[in-house]
């Protein structure tokens, strides 16, 4: 199994990288935190027009027929940007749409023009969804992009649902730690909902699906904290010389980029299982949240720590990462309810 990226995969990360250099700098990354869910247009449709959601559809379905490591690559770099918005759904979405019927092209087409970006309703807090035919009722908490979505995918007890944003959806915002990911409550009222599949094995496959990109986009940021300490660490001076050069700092910088090698390796392995459905992509998956996790954790607050008094005011961008750090070990579950579930496994065997 070659773990290497080819140069197929090389050649997107340098075009999304150069996209989000572009449209997405850190200042605007700030300025889109306290934004109108309008502010995302522009953005929107950039990255539409560079195929950003049909990555992993079909060439016959207008997508370029690439496979989840290469939507890795993707969230990589969204989350090295620390890109705001309801990425994550949108991109579920797509694959979703994808699996329905004639139904469901309108909607696939108008999500990969980036004409509606979709919330991801996956974590089951606020408890069950009762489901009637085409109709869908209950509350959800904590959905990441609510309020900038304009419609949600739903995965819920086997089923999996597409649900237009309307009268019967209510979105009501949550103070959330991490500005540059808002959350919020939605509220189903009897919605009119696209029921795209009542399979469990799919449901929990597209769970998978989420939680690799989820790591994807934690190991961009953790790769990104590791590049920012380094860089400090050469032009900061203390006692006439670089901080770099002091045992404390670079020895800190050694150990973070040795986490940021091993979350990338451990979630590159997970989104190979997940794409071949091997046996053990359950197994590979929550392996790969727990080391992603605690990487990010660590090396964000790392970070702080390398940066100095600095570190810690809002000018400085290393707390917005230990925030998304935050955020993340807290979705698409924790790592102690991943340790829980690896565990589980081990003793089945």
């Amino acid at each position: 199994m070659d773990l290497m990226p080819s140069p197929e995969q090389e050649a997107i990360r340098d075009s999304v990288r150069a996209f989000l250099d572009t449209e997405s700098p850190m200042s605007r990354v700030r300025t889109l935190m306290s934004a109108r869910p309008a502010a995302y247009g522009g953005l929107w449709r950039g990255a539409a027009d560079l195929g950003f959601f049909a990555l992993g559809l079909p060439e016959a379905l207008g997508g370029a027929g690439y496979t989840l490591t290469e939507e890795m690559v993707l969230f990589e770099e969204l989350g090295r940007a620390l890109v705001p918005g309801p990425w994550l759904g949108t991109v579920l979405a797509a694959r979703a749409l994808a699996r329905g019927g004639a139904d469901t092209r309108k909607s696939l087409a108008a999500v990969v023009a980036g004409e509606l970006r979709v919330a991801a309703c996956i974590d089951p807090w606020g408890g069950p969804l009762a489901v009637r035919g085409d109709r869908v009722s209950g509350t959800r908490r904590a959905v990441l992009g609510a309020g900038l979505a304009d419609a949600l995918v739903v995965v819920d007890d086997g089923a999996v649902l597409f649900v237009a944003r309307g009268d019967a959806v209510a979105v009501e915002a949550t103070p959330s730690l991490d500005a540059t990911n808002p959350i919020g409550t939605v509220t189903f009222r009897d919605a009119p909902c696209i029921v795209m599949a009542r399979d469990a094995a799919w449901a929990a496959a597209l769970r998978r699906f989420a939680t690799v990109l989820s790591c994807a986009d934690a190991v961009g940021g953790i790769a990104r904290t590791v590049e920012m300490s380094v860089a400090y660490a050469k032009v900061r001076h203390q006692f006439g010389k670089p901080i770099g050069s002091f045992q404390a700092v670079k020895h800190r910088c050694a150990d973070m980029a040795v986490r940021a090698e091993v979350a990338r390796s451990a979630t590159t392995y997970a989104a190979v299982s997940v794409r071949d459905d091997a046996p053990d992509a359950g197994f590979q998956t929550s392996v790969a949240k727990v080391l992603t996790a605690d990487a990010y954790l660590r090396n964000s607050a790392d970070n702080v720590q390398n940066h100095g008094g600095m570190g810690y005011t809002w000018e400085c961008d290393a707390h917005l990462y230990v925030k998304r750090a935050r955020a993340f070990d807290a979705t698409l579950g924790s790592r102690r309810t991943q340790l829980d579930a690896l565990v589980a496994r081990l003793r089945s065997v």
